[in-house]
C-alpha cells in the first residue's frame, strides 16, 4: 500500500524515530552515553560539595571557639539549632542554610551516580546494528549527524540476551530465514539464533562426554599414558567449548572442567582392567 495523499513522507527526527521503533527486539534503541559531560558533571558536583562541607566545617569551629552557650547548645541539640536559626542575627542562621544547600547537593550528587552506575553497566551496541543505523544517518544534519561516530560513547538499551561467541558469530554470519524491516534492512530473530545456538550446544556437549567415553572404552586398557593424554585432550575441547557456547565466567569454567575430568578419572578407574577398580579380590573365608 502507497502512502496516502495528504501525508507528508516522514524525513528528519521523524523518519529516525520511525526506523528506530520498527526495528524488533529493540535493537534499534541506540543512544549517546555523553561519558565526558556526565563526568564533568560529578565532578562539579563533587567540588560544590568539598567547598560546602568545608564551610561547614569552619562555622562549626567558630561555634566551638566562641564563647556563646547558644552557639555550643546548638552544636549539641538539633532542636537549640533549628531554633537559634530561625534569628538571621545569629551564626546558627547561616550554618542551616549551609546545611540545606549540603542536603540538596549531596542528593544530586548520589542520584547522578546510581544513574551513572546503572548507565554504565548497559553493554555496547553490536557493529552489526551500528551500520544499519550508520545507513540512516542522512535523515539529521548538524552535530546530530555525528552521534554514531563514537562507538565507546555508545549504549544499547536492550542489548542482545545471549553474549556468548557462538550466538554473535551466529548473529554476524546468519544464512537462513530472515525478516525484512524495511527494503534496505534484514532482521534476524533473536528466537531462531537462541534455538539454532542450543543445539549446537547441545550435540557439542553430547558429543564430549560420549565421544570421549567411547574412545576410552576402545583403548587398551594398559595403554596409561595415552588414557591421559586422552583425557587432557577433552578436557581442553570441554573448557573451549565451554568458554565459547555459553556466558560462563572464569570460575564456572573451572568447576566445569573440574567435573568433567573427574567423570573421566572414574569411567577409566571402574572399567574393566583400569586400575584399582579392575582388581579381582580372593572370595572371603
Amino acid at each position: 500500500m502507497g502512502i496516502e495523499k495528504g501525508i507528508p513522507k516522514r524525513t528528519g527526527l521523524l523518519a529516525l524515530a520511525h526506523t528506530l521503533a520498527v526495528l524488533p527486539d529493540h535493537e534499534g534503541f541506540i543512544f549517546r552515553r555523553f561519558d565526558r559531560l556526565s563526568a564533568r558533571n560529578l565532578l562539579h558536583l563533587e567540588g560544590k560539595l568539598a567547598y560546602l562541607e568545608w564551610k561547614l566545617e569552619q562555622a562549626d569551629q567558630q561555634a566551638l571557639e566562641s564563647h556563646d552557650n547558644e552557639a555550643l547548645r546548638s552544636l549539641r541539640a538539633w532542636e537549640a539549632f533549628e531554633e537559634n536559626a530561625r534569628d538571621t542575627s545569629r551564626p546558627e542562621h547561616l550554618s542551616m542554610k549551609i546545611a540545606n544547600e549540603i542536603q540538596q547537593t549531596l542528593k544530586e550528587y548520589q542520584d547522578a551516580l546510581s544513574r551513572q552506575h546503572q548507565i554504565s553497566s548497559l553493554g555496547q551496541p553490536e557493529e552489526r546494528v551500528l551500520e544499519v543505523l550508520r545507513d540512516h544517518r542522512s535523515l539529521l544534519a548538524g552535530l546530530a549527524n555525528r552521534r554514531l561516530d563514537d562507538s565507546n560513547d555508545l549504549v544499547a538499551v536492550r542489548p542482545p540476551a545471549d553474549k556468548d561467541l557462538l550466538s554473535r558469530f551466529l548473529q554476524n554470519h546468519w544464512m537462513f530465514k530472515t525478516t525484512k524491516v524495511d527494503p534496505d534492512t534484514d532482521h534476524i530473530k533473536e528466537s531462531h539464533v537462541t534455538w539454532a545456538a542450543g543445539i549446537i550446544s547441545t550435540v557439542v556437549a553430547a558429543f564430549l562426554l560420549v565421544g570421549a567415553i567411547v574412545m576410552l572404552r576402545l583403548l587398551a586398557s594398559e595403554n596409561h599414558d595415552l588414557q591421559l593424554g586422552l583425557i587432557a585432550m577433552f578436557v581442553a575441547l570441554f573448557a573451549a567449548s565451554v568458554a565459547i557456547l555459553t556466558n560462563a565466567k572464569r570460575a564456572e569454567i573451572f568447576a566445569s572442567s573440574a567435573a568433567y575430568a573427574a567423570v573421566l578419572v572414574v569411567f577409566v578407574s571402574t572399567s574393566p582392567g583400569g586400575g584399582e577398580g579392575s582388581c579381582t579380590c580372593p572370595p572371603a573365608g
